[in-house]
């Protein structure tokens, strides 16, 4: 693992020496405008403030799965509202869904991802992607996972041309415990975009955001989002009791090594039902070419329990207890945009919290 990662930082720095770094603003994070979860959760490659993960952590990192115990289902949806008069769209959408399935080998998570964003301060163009992930827990505290992901943008001939990405990610995780005042401390590092990124599109860099015209490009953004991304994150609970928990989460990636994203993250846990949660991010090369994005998010998650019917379909699959998650959240981006999202994510079954019994000798 440690040869790989070695590699893989050694391939970083060739390619940060032959790409040059110049997304559309919002070209870096354009897969974390689907959900809930992922606009609140900080980008954490640990798993956020407060450990939880759904199929859609897999763009964070691709080991946090690892544990997962239960078949999860994913649904949700983003509005994208701009009130930018130079905008002819005011409406734009953003949707997801995703399936993750323990197994004895692995934990494998399937995403479906859809983004229609033409608009002036965040023109990412409109795409499909679909993402296949795989996670395995290493030790009781490490984790590994790998994933791939495909997408194809279209847009306007004249702003956004169309273009095709094959990328692939590698992530680990790993969860030290208890430190001083620190509760379930843990640690994250993954890289992604690892392939081919868009480089043919017409959308306009955040070099050329302070000097647009009209809505067209006065430079043409060069490719994204930043190849072979390195992100490195730490997470713990800092005050935990039987019916509250608070914890926190900072994350600092390197797009291309040309570029640094500060991400922090605060989620708050009244007893097993409602979770609120807030994060906060600094794009260097964003806030310094004037697409400023530095307004925290803020979303709220409701958890609740149900029964199937005796003899019901579930009950017969041994779910017979569930439990789901519905949950909002929004976000001010670029002053002109504003992400609203909702979603829902179930668990079937019960999680496994009891340690194996072991029997020698046929006594108990």
């Amino acid at each position: 693992m440690k040869k790989l990662f070695a590699a893989l930082f050694a391939l970083s720095v060739l390619c940060a020496n032959v790409f040059a770094y110049d997304p559309p603003a919002g070209g870096q994070n354009v897969l974390r405008l689907t959900s809930p979860e992922l606009i609140t959760s900080a980008n954490s490659s640990a798993g956020g403030g407060i450990f939880g993960v759904t199929p859609d952590s897999i763009i964070n990192n691709p080991a946090l799965t690892a544990w997962e115990q239960r078949i999860t289902l994913d649904a949700a949806g983003t509005l994208l509202l701009s009130t930018n008069s130079d905008d002819n769209r005011k409406l734009g959408f953003a949707v997801e869904g995703g399936l993750l399935i323990p197994s004895r080998w692995c934990v494998m998570s399937t995403l479906f991802q859809g983004i229609w964003s033409e608009y002036v301060d965040m023109p990412v163009g409109n795409s499909v992607n679909a993402s296949l992930a795989f996670s395995k827990d290493v030790t009781d505290q490490v984790s590994v996972g790998i994933s791939g992901n495909f997408g194809f943008v279209y847009g306007d001939s004249d702003s956004v041309g169309s273009d095709w990405t094959a990328s692939g990610a590698v992530g680990a995780f790993y969860n030290f415990g208890d430190l001083f005042f620190m509760r379930n401390l843990r640690f994250g590092a993954a890289m992604s975009n690892i392939g081919k990124m868009y480089s043919k599109t017409k959308v306009f860099g955040i070099k050329s955001v302070k000097d647009y015209n009209d809505g067209k490009p006065v430079k043409e953004s060069e490719s994204w989002p930043g190849l072979c991304t390195v992100r490195t994150g730490v997470a713990a609970s800092f005050v935990k009791t039987s019916d509250f928990e608070l914890g926190a989460s900072i994350d600092f990636a390197y797009p291309s090594f040309q570029n640094v994203v500060v991400d922090t993250g605060l989620q708050i846990q009244i007893k097993d039902f409602l979770k609120i949660s807030s994060s906060w991010e600094f794009d260097v090369m964003e806030f310094t070419n004037g697409a400023k994005n530095i307004m925290p998010s803020i979303g709220a998650s409701f958890k609740f329990r149900f029964k199937s019917k005796e003899g019901s379909y579930l009950a017969r699959k041994g779910w017979a207890e569930s439990d789901m998650t519905v949950s909002t959240a929004y976000k001010l981006m670029y002053k002109n945009i504003h992400a609203m999202s909702a979603g829902a994510v179930m668990n079937l079954g019960l999680e496994d919290t009891k340690a194996p019994e072991v029997i020698l000798w046929g006594e108990e």
